[in-house]
């Protein structure tokens, strides 16, 4: 009789505690997303008056940002996810447009570029709207391509496709087809990490300052960096990011195909810190796409993956070399 009572009490008393603690657990859901949302609603007017100019492709808005000067022109295309490719890449543009003419084009669902929903992101559309960009832009090629991580696979679709427009390729830290062989993918993580940025678990747990390479680089001024972290908060994770990764293996497959012609390349190559593989294992992609090709020059750093925040005067004097 008593091991019955205490069966039934214990039964109340936990019943009463997995109800509170649900009902904590969504009180602070419902804090944090209303926190979140007046932050957005305040950091809207900087994000009002975007960096670069806004074009239509495919019935979306695309940003296309330019400086600098010179008789050389080098897009800089960015790595998957990352938040702002404009000022991503300002460390190492910023010590090169003196000398050339800088294009950052921002692909939908990066930076200030309108997301998708449900639209591919196969390369042959990824490519095209790149052009598409740059053609609205009035930027005329040929050009010099500089890419970071998986934009590498856009360059050299597009050099295989439209040779013509391409004077060199500049990699930075690029994720080439066979990095891509045995990778796993893990799309309901990504919408999990989605959902629970939207609901604004990311800017109360991220830092954003310490763990963004471009934040803690220094070479942002402080409006700047506000920006980047409004446009981080806004879309930390965009459904065009998604849809690239889901897809990302079958980009690979179909540029591992293609003949490349021999052009001029640059490849800067990190030791691996950020891109899920070991130094060895991550140099040795660059290795052998090195020996493959043999106008292309190879330089081993010990940075990680985002190397031109790491390591942007070097880099720039190297890039200036290659280019002369």
């Amino acid at each position: 009789m008593l091991k019955d009572i205490w069966k039934v009490m214990m039964f109340r008393y936990l019943k009463k505690f997995f109800l509170c603690l649900l009902f904590t657990v969504i009180s602070a859901l419902v804090l944090i997303f209303t926190y979140h949302q007046i932050c957005l609603t305040k950091e809207q007017k900087l994000l009002d008056n975007p960096s670069g100019r806004l074009v239509q492709v495919d019935g979306k808005k695309m940003n296309v940002y330019v400086t600098g000067q010179g008789d050389k022109t080098l897009v800089f295309l960015a790595g998957g996810g990352t938040t702002s490719p404009i000022l991503d890449f300002k460390a190492l543009y910023s010590r090169l447009e003196k000398d050339y003419r800088i294009v950052v084009v921002e692909r939908l669902g990066y930076g200030f570029s309108d997301d998708i929903q449900g639209d591919s992101r196969d390369i042959n559309t990824v490519l095209a709207q790149t052009r598409q960009a740059l053609k609205k832009a009035e930027i005329t090629g040929p050009y010099t391509l500089v890419a970071h991580s998986m934009a590498g696979l856009e360059v050299l679709h597009w050099a295989a496709k439209y040779p013509e427009e391409i004077q060199g390729i500049i990699g930075l830290d690029l994720a080439l087809p066979s990095s891509y062989t045995n990778l796993r993918l893990y799309p309901l993580a990504y919408k999990g990490l989605q959902m629970a940025a939207n609901l604004g678990l990311s800017r109360v747990f991220y830092d954003a300052d310490k763990q963004v390479p471009a934040l803690a680089s220094g070479d942002l001024t402080a409006e700047e960096k506000q920006i980047y972290k409004a446009l981080f908060y806004r879309r930390p994770l965009s459904n065009a990011v998604y849809e690239e990764v889901t897809q990302v293996k079958q980009n690979a497959e179909l540029v591992s195909k293609e003949k490349f012609p021999e052009l001029p390349i640059l490849l800067f190559a990190s030791n691996g810190q950020g891109t899920g593989y070991s130094q060895g294992e991550w140099q040795s992609f660059q290795k052998d796409f090195a020996a493959e090709h043999s106008q292309t020059e190879l330089v081993l750093l010990d940075r990680p993956h985002y190397v031109h925040d790491y390591a942007s005067d070097e880099l720039a004097e190297k890039i200036k070399q290659f280019l002369k």
